[in-house]
């Protein structure tokens, strides 16, 4: 935790070098989540943005044959259980890669509604104190949060390419992945840059795409927090007013209070709920597809201990899978806590109408909107519910191959 603290404080610094209004931060930080985007040509939230654009074509283009170069691979493979499975692994990294370009071009209308959401949320909010500093930690958080994410995606499959190459000028020619570029020879050193240059280019940007995605995940999942934190500060002012009001007579700033809750609470369900909808296929697809690249991994690892590619490849989507969960978790932790809040407040001093009011809240904040993967929500139970799954089946093919 001491290292998280400092870490944040960092980034902190970081961003109030950049300017003190939350504002201009947030806009900091959409720009270079488009940013990063824009180097596959997915930069949704550059004004009159084409999803025509000449760049986005190629990537498309190059994914499409990726997948074909990754099925021959497959198909050349079979019958060698480590270079099978590993061609296997990175050909599911093309569902995932397909599935996150489809939701941010398909879905760009609404993405672009959330954020200008965002915008005027931040524009509302910004100059009280209390505010500011949500507004302030949020940013942080998102900030920390995706730099954390890039550093672990980058250093794993970074670490794959050094030692491949450490080891090919050692001792034997060895890519890092499995594909390879058909009818060119890795005998050579022609033949072995074009497959290590090839491959470092493919695994650049599924980085690339990968980190921008999530980022924008996280973006969205910290703004929808950020709102149920500020409903709660929101709460507590009212709990205040309603508790120095104790003779039982509602005044008129008490119910101009609860109005307000009220919509910043509708607008916050709307929110969520979309947010929910726009990664719910998002998630299906790549949990399926990290479910499998697991079990595969542990397949090989356990019948090929000395393959230490598959460690990486381990971390690296025990990672994505972990930060997608952890962050599913804390918003059914913070919807769980904004019910308490609304049940906190002393509504016994509040008049009958005023009372009505704060139970139809509280009955709207028992349905808010959940992140699923399809077959159940993305929380921490999740995660280890599919790594049970991933030893039970791993463990079931080992058994059944060394029967056979």
């Amino acid at each position: 935790m001491y290292y998280l603290e400092q870490l944040r404080a960092l980034v902190r610094r970081y961003l109030e070098r950049r300017s003190p209004d939350p504002r201009i931060q947030h806009t900091f930080i959409v720009q270079s989540i488009n940013r990063v985007g824009g180097l596959l040509g997915i930069d949704i939230f550059t004004p009159g943005y084409s999803s025509t654009n000449f760049l986005l074509r190629m990537v498309l283009l190059n994914t499409f044959t990726f997948f074909w170069i990754n099925l021959y691979s497959l198909t050349t493979t079979y019958g060698n259980l480590v270079d099978f499975m590993y061609s296997f692994e990175t050909l599911l990294f093309v569902g995932i890669a397909c599935i996150k370009m489809y939701v941010f071009i398909k879905n760009k209308t609404l993405i672009l509604q959330m954020h200008q959401y965002m915008i005027d949320f931040f524009d509302h909010f910004h100059g009280d104190r209390e505010q500011d500093e949500l507004l302030v930690r949020t940013l942080n958080n998102t900030t920390l949060l995706s730099s954390l994410f890039a550093a672990c995606s980058s250093s794993a499959p970074g670490l794959l390419f050094v030692g491949s190459l450490l080891w090919s000028i050692a001792v034997e020619y060895v890519l890092p992945f499995g594909f390879f570029i058909p009818t060119v020879g890795m005998d050579t050193v022609q033949g072995y840059t074009l497959n290590y240059g090839f491959q470092m280019l493919e695994t650049t940007l599924m980085v690339i795409g990968i980190i921008s995605s999530e980022s924008a995940f996280f973006m969205f999942q910290q703004n929808a927090c950020l709102q149920v934190d500020m409903l709660r500060l929101q709460l507590r002012r009212l709990s205040e007013l309603s508790a120095a009001n104790g003779d039982g007579s509602s005044t008129k700033e008490i119910r101009t209070h609860i109005q307000t809750i009220i919509q910043h609470h509708v607008d916050h369900l709307d929110y969520s709920k979309s947010m929910c909808s726009l990664f719910e296929m998002h998630f299906f697809i790549v949990f399926g597809c990290i479910f499998f690249q697991l079990v595969s991994n542990v397949v090989v690892i356990v019948s090929v201990p000395d393959w230490y590619p598959g460690y990486f490849l381990f971390i690296m989507l025990t990672v994505q899978l972990f930060f997608s969960c952890a962050l599913g978790e804390t918003f059914n932790i913070k919807s769980d806590e904004l019910t308490v809040a609304i049940y906190n407040v002393p509504w016994y001093n509040m008049e009958v109408r005023d009372q009505k009011a704060m139970r139809l809240l509280l009955m709207a904040s028992q349905n808010p909107g959940r992140l699923s993967y399809g077959f159940g929500t993305v929380n921490m139970r999740a995660f280890f519910e599919i790594f049970r799954k991933t030893y039970s089946i791993a463990m079931m093919m080992i058994s059944v191959n060394e029967e056979e």
